[in-house]
């Protein structure tokens, strides 16, 4: 094997409403010779909701397993557990509204969608940066079909319409980048929301969303090529 060196990721991500922010999202990517890791944790001011998430790709950036817990009010709504293969997605959940439950989705997740912001840039990497202008279909199971992805918490199917645009560049509260910038569509029935994204490691920057009036921007971030966080003076 080629010689690899490891590196992390770590930020801070605002969700902004009419220039007031509404929540945020502390998220670490480790990346690896075998894959990639990625945590983040996320409030939402408006719902009272905390949600913890983790998860795991594998070199061909397609999801390996993941776990999600949310906490709204005070109270724990659910928490999941996936497993990926080539042949299916395996889910066992404990959730609020319908208590211990297992399933089995038939068929190959290209990705898993647990709701996190940083999770859209993984999107961009099952998407890749070819055919501009294509909208593509990934083949995707997600915890919720809700926006804030507070319901459910089990294992549902949804195939995510994913058009590569093309390069730019995007200023945020971190700082300037090259960017390559998407259009997600998670409904046919909702408009696109439009994602900015970072590096061959697809760092999330900015997604703007007319359908839930977000427009959410990176606000802190660093980079080492060592396991140890990068650390912030606030």
């Amino acid at each position: 094997m080629a010689d690899f060196s490891p590196r992390r990721h770590a930020g801070r991500i605002h969700y902004v409403k009419d220039g007031t922010i509404h929540g945020r999202e502390d998220f670490a990517i480790d990346v690896r010779a075998d894959g990639r890791t990625i945590r983040s944790y996320c409030e939402i001011d408006d719902d009272d909701l905390t949600r913890d998430a983790s998860w795991t790709l594998g070199v061909d950036h397609a999801p390996v397993e993941g776990h999600v817990r949310v906490v709204q009010g005070g109270k724990m709504t659910g928490s999941a557990w996936y497993r990926c293969t080539a042949e299916e997605t395996e889910c066992e959940s404990l959730t609020a509204s319908m208590g211990r439950t297992s399933q089995r989705l038939p068929g190959r997740a290209q990705y898993l969608g647990l709701h996190p912001l940083v999770g859209d840039g993984m999107i961009a990497l099952a998407r890749g940066t070819d055919e501009p202008g294509t909208e593509r279909m990934i083949e995707s199971v997600t915890c919720s079909y809700d926006i804030n992805g507070e319901t459910s918490l089990v294992a549902l199917p949804i195939a995510i319409g994913v058009t590569y645009v093309g390069k730019d560049t995007v200023t945020v509260p971190a700082g300037e980048f090259e960017a390559d910038r998407y259009e997600l569509r998670w409904q046919p029935h909702w408009p696109p929301a439009y994602l900015w994204v970072h590096g061959e490691d697809a760092l999330f920057l900015r997604l703007a969303w007319e359908f839930s009036g977000l427009d959410s921007q990176l606000v802190r971030y660093g980079t080492t090529e060592t396991m140890v966080s990068p650390q912030f003076e606030h």
